[in-house]
């Protein structure tokens, strides 16, 4: 969907489903590979916080900006750690807003 047919419906820019990072490996090859996370999501250790208080004054653009930090920060993670999976999400925290979290997944 376009980006004027979202502003039109009202809704901008929302925080997609929680998506699964994936290590993979062929060969010498190694790559990322992104999937939809399903729940229960099993052990998980919390690698990441973003938190989205500073970003409610300035708009979804830089709510979406976030996302792919923490997108970024996963893949990073997933880089340099032992554990081949990762798992990004935006959940309600304690405070009002929102956070972008990033899981590692083993």
């Amino acid at each position: 969907m376009s980006k004027q047919k979202q502003d039109k419906q009202g809704g901008g820019w929302q925080f997609p489903r929680p998506i699964e990072i994936i290590k993979c490996k062929e060969g010498n090859k190694e790559y990322m590979k992104e999937r939809p996370a399903r729940k229960p999501y099993g052990r998980i250790v919390k690698v990441c916080e973003f938190s989205l208080e500073a970003v409610a004054e300035f708009g979804g653009d830089d709510a979406r900006a976030v996302w792919r930090l923490a997108k970024r920060t996963a893949r990073d993670f997933l880089r340099v750690s032992w554990i081949n999976t990762a798992i990004v999400t935006a959940t309600k925290t304690d405070c009002p807003y929102m956070a972008v979290i990033v899981y590692g997944k083993y």
